[in-house]
């Protein structure tokens, strides 16, 4: 299923990310070249992801997010000035940029991870340990994605959500993901 969209201007940026992503496994993805394309090929998915440079042909980053349907999210990769231009709730990734962080950031994002994890009974308190993997987990997407902690605290509550797992074991998720990069 293709559910990742990858747009920038220049073609040799899009392929370069394209190719990163198909050598781990993320396979048909969507080329596009302006803002307005991917607009358009957002609107056919129900869900999914939008890696996309700062500037676009025809939009800024902060445009096409706000166009986009809610359902999509989005990785901006850029130089570390230019992303200062970008709002929050964008997940950004400084160029020049390491595939690891790029693959495990992708993987991240997306929905479909490992399956479903039993979930723990509705009354549960997080111990003292569960709490330091999703404080560390935090930290983590924090100090490489540019989140502030509310957006880092969110970010792991939705995925919690859309996985049907607890807070704590989508941190140790995120936290194995990043350490294998």
């Amino acid at each position: 299923m293709k559910d990742i969209i990858i747009g920038f201007s220049r073609e040799e940026d899009r392929k370069r990310i394209q190719k990163a992503l198909e050598k781990y496994g993320f396979q048909d993805v969507i080329l596009c070249a302006s803002g307005a394309q991917i607009l358009r090929e957002a609107g056919l998915l129900e869900k999914g992801i939008v890696i996309s440079g700062v500037r676009l042909k025809d939009m800024h980053c902060t445009e096409l997010r706000e166009y986009l349907p809610e359902e999509m999210e989005m990785m901006v990769i850029g130089s570390q000035s230019n992303l200062s231009e970008c709002p929050d709730g964008i997940i950004t990734i400084a160029s020049p940029i390491r595939i690891g962080d790029l693959i495990n950031t992708v993987a991240m994002m997306q929905d479909e991870k490992a399956g479903r994890i039993r979930k723990k009974a509705p009354g549960h308190r997080r111990d003292m340990e569960e709490e330091r993997t999703i404080r560390k987990a935090k930290e983590l997407l924090m100090e490489r994605n540019r989140l502030s902690e509310m957006e880092a605290h969110r970010y792991l509550q939705k995925r919690s959500m859309e996985m049907g797992r607890t807070m704590a074991e989508s941190a140790q998720m995120i936290l194995m993901l990043y350490d294998n990069a």
